[in-house]
């Protein structure tokens, strides 16, 4: 059944014409908007964006989003919008939120950059960029998901730098059309070599006794924010260890949960026919040390 517009499903935006957002500074409906068709975004996926969560108009390491994504742009030769320096940026984000009667809930705000441009894969490091906010509620529980394993490799860093969340997701979409096709969530992403890597929306980590893992940066996933941080949290009695893993690793594991900044720690419910506890204890430790640290760093917008 398709999705209906203004709906989320499974943590996705699909918008209707007079939903508002922020183009290029500008809160217009989302139906105003328009990108030429030779825009190098549109043509070739030449950007970038990241996916963040807001809490009732505060945001959680923001800093950390925009040095990436700068850093990203940095990679593409794309000029950074001067208005999405974070002075500029957070009147901005309060500004839509506002707009869209959002301020006092917890949201999901995407970011998106690309630039002008002519056909051609030599781009013009010269060339405008453009960005857009979109904004809409964040789920108070997401559902725990299934992930299906797929003939679909993630792509070796070599070709393709995993550090940054590029416009272009052909690799993502080839994988989550197989595991549709299987009745899953999501997929669980493996590298062109057999090893573990993440989803095609999150990291991933499982437990086997009182034992944590989760692959390394060399098993060409996204080092997430939220991955970083439950490293970081981990290190304080728990046992964690990131390394390169076969499938069989995952498939024999107490439980599995995914991470990323919208969904933070989410347990997972199968991998395939192989089905994990979602009330394992360390899991529920590690939300809670998560949660203490979050809100210890939550900044207001405005």
């Amino acid at each position: 059944m398709m999705a209906k517009t203004g709906t989320i499903v499974y943590g996705h935006l699909y918008m209707k014409d007079n939903e508002r957002i922020i183009y290029d500074s500008r809160l217009i409906s989302a139906g105003e908007a328009v990108a030429p068709a030779h825009s190098r975004g549109l043509m070739y996926g030449d950007g970038l964006f990241e996916t963040f969560r807001t809490y009732s108009a505060k945001t959680f390491l923001l800093e950390q989003h925009l040095k990436r994504l700068k850093e990203g742009l940095n990679l593409l030769k794309i000029p950074f919008p001067s208005d999405l320096a974070i002075e500029n940026l957070k009147p901005l984000i309060f500004r839509l939120l506002k707009a869209k009667d959002l301020s006092n809930d917890d949201a999901i705000i995407r970011i998106q950059v690309w630039r002008d441009g002519e056909r051609g894969y030599m781009p013009d490091t010269s060339a405008n960029s453009h960005f857009s906010i979109i904004a809409s509620k964040c789920p108070k529980i997401f559902k725990k998901p299934v992930l299906a394993t797929v003939e679909t490799r993630r792509i070796p860093s070599v070709a393709l730098p995993s550090t940054y969340k590029f416009s272009n997701g052909i690799n993502y979409i080839l994988a989550a059309n197989e595991a549709v096709d299987k009745g899953a969530d999501d997929v669980l992403m493996q590298t062109t070599n057999g090893k573990i890597s993440e989803t095609t929306i999150a990291n991933i980590f499982w437990i086997k006794g009182d034992k944590i893992f989760t692959p390394s940066i060399d098993c060409d996933l996204i080092p997430g924010i939220t991955r970083s941080i439950l490293i970081d949290l981990s290190a304080d009695g728990l046992s964690l260890d990131v390394g390169e893993f076969e499938l069989n690793a995952i498939l024999e594991a107490d439980a599995v949960f995914m991470t990323n900044s919208v969904r933070e720690i989410l347990p997972v419910k199968a991998v395939n026919d192989h089905y994990f506890d979602i009330e394992n204890d360390i899991i529920k430790e590690l939300k809670n040390r998560f949660v203490n640290f979050r809100d210890e760093h939550l900044k207001p917008l405005k």
